[in-house]
């Protein structure tokens, strides 16, 4: 009896000592599906190619079209490509959710941006984006909106929208917004939006650009209770430490005007968001072509 008891503890040991090994290589092996969560999403296989388009205006009005001023109806065309071809829009938070928690994105992403916030985002595109049910990144620029809600009537032309105009894309889940500046989206001697000035010192641009930021989040804060995650540059434009400022106040993404595909394999390229001007003059499929079938 005695030497079943000894026989019987020397197993268990045995086991407890096999299960202790066992539990160790589990905790040293990486997940499964070939490599840890931050390797798989810094390998060439795992990066989110991405094809971003750059919306300004919308008019019928065929006379005042132009580069950025297109028929509504391209826009209505490129949805209805969009949707019949299987891509699924989505917001720059989504990529944020997807870099830092792994959250899954649609198998074929595609990413629509406004810029500016004119009223005719919410006359024209708004109905389409609701009749589509697509999505849009919108980028109003702060001053021209708090003006915009003084404007006794609006025109498609040249009125921007009002803060009950974005409140109501915002709460419908098919638009978020971004930063544009508060008052900076000008061009005056030769500086485009936000580059730093000549002659200014570094700290006096910091400075100047920090409360831009500042008051275009106080406003978004109070007016849309959201604090914007992705600073739209005005004209693609930027100075040597724009970015660093940016980061240092809070944003997690950045969309230039370069007209590429953005290539996404961690966090930090989210400051490196690349789009494609939408001209007039193309159908959905010539714009698309090429783009899109790269970015599959």
């Amino acid at each position: 009896m005695y030497l079943s008891f000894r026989l019987n503890k020397l197993r268990i040991s045995a086991l407890s000592a096999l299960a202790l090994l066992l539990v160790c290589f589990i905790a040293s092996a990486p997940f499964a599906g070939g490599g840890t969560v931050s390797e798989k999403r810094s390998g060439d296989d795992e990066a989110v190619t991405l094809c971003t388009v750059m919306y300004h205006g919308f008019i019928e009005d065929k006379s005042k079209q132009n580069k950025y001023m297109i028929d509504p109806s391209c826009l209505e065309n490129d949805l209805k490509y969009l949707t019949e071809n299987g891509y699924d829009t989505i917001f720059v938070s989504e990529l944020i959710d997807h870099f830092e928690n792994g959250a899954a994105l649609p198998e074929k992403p595609v990413m629509l941006t406004f810029d500016d916030g004119y009223y005719n985002n919410y006359l024209y595109a708004f109905p389409l984006l609701k009749k589509y049910g697509c999505k849009a990144v919108l980028s109003p620029i702060g001053r021209a909106c708090e003006k915009a809600c003084d404007e006794e009537k609006q025109s498609p032309i040249y009125s921007q929208c009002s803060f009950a105009q974005l409140n109501e894309m915002k709460n419908s889940g098919l638009v978020e917004l971004a930063y544009h500046t508060y008052d900076l989206h000008t061009v005056s001697e030769g500086i485009q939006g936000v580059q730093k000035k000549q002659g200014e010192s570094e700290q006096q641009y910091e400075e100047r650009l920090r409360a831009d930021i500042s008051a275009f989040c106080v406003l978004s804060e109070r007016e849309f209770g959201v604090t914007p995650l992705c600073f739209t540059y005005p004209f693609g434009a930027k100075s040597e430490h724009t970015l660093d400022i940016a980061k240092s106040c809070g944003f997690k993404a950045a969309m230039d005007c370069e007209g590429k595909l953005s290539v996404l394999k961690d966090s930090d390229d989210l400051f490196r968001i690349h789009r494609f001007l939408r001209p007039n003059s193309l159908s959905a499929g010539e714009f698309f072509s090429g783009r899109l079938s790269s970015a599959r």
